[in-house]
């Protein structure tokens, strides 16, 4: 019993290894999804600060600035650093809120290997999406969405800076088209200053 039930075990081996030549599949690694995609990498941030700034001359609906820090996956590999610069361009006060920004963006893979990207684009901060299965919004578990500030971002990521590996594999000034969501959490359940995070990708074309 024991010799069949080894003889079946490297049958089904044998014939699952055969299906998958057969079929082209092959086990999927880390970036496989971005590159099918057309995604040159993926983004996910911790948004660690967001500070509003006061209405000034070269932003008179004032703004805000902060930091995110997080992993990038798929062509390019490692730890992620974006400092962000938002100008508002509508009341913001009033959702949908947009705003233009130019940020900075630092990713180190596990070599040491480094590029920054200049990351400008628009924005959005959308009107809330509400939960009418909810009744009091001032009970638990409250709107999910509430008074929660995000929505997405587009732009472009531009190519500034490289050492080791990326000064072969990017040129300065070479440009990919990026997306990009972002969200705070809304107060409450959230202490108010609670920041979120967000989810980026970079496109090869």
């Amino acid at each position: 019993m024991s010799t069949i039930k080894k003889s079946l075990g490297v049958s089904f081996a044998a014939v699952a290894t055969i299906i998958l030549a057969l079929s082209g599949a092959r086990p999927a690694k880390a970036g496989d999804v971005a590159k099918n995609s057309n995604v040159l990498f993926l983004q996910q941030d911790r948004i660690v600060t967001f500070d509003l700034t006061p209405p000034v001359s070269v932003q008179p609906l004032g703004g805000a600035v902060g930091a995110q820090v997080g992993t990038a996956i798929g062509a390019i590999n490692g730890t992620s650093v974006v400092n962000f610069k938002f100008t508002f361009t509508t009341n913001p006060f009033v959702r949908p809120l947009s705003f233009a920004f130019d940020n900075r963006v630092g990713i180190t893979d596990i070599d040491g290997d480094q590029i920054i990207f200049k990351n400008v684009g628009t924005g959005q901060f959308n009107p809330p999406l509400l939960d009418p299965s909810l009744g009091n919004p001032g009970d638990a578990p409250y709107q999910v969405f509430g008074n929660a500030a995000g929505g997405p971002l587009t732009g472009t990521y531009q190519v500034v800076a490289t050492s080791g590996k990326f000064s072969q594999l990017y040129r300065i000034g070479q440009v990919f088209p990026y997306h990009a969501v972002m969200f705070n959490p809304a107060t409450p359940p959230a202490p108010p200053g609670t920041t979120g995070s967000s989810y980026v990708e970079v496109l090869a074309k």
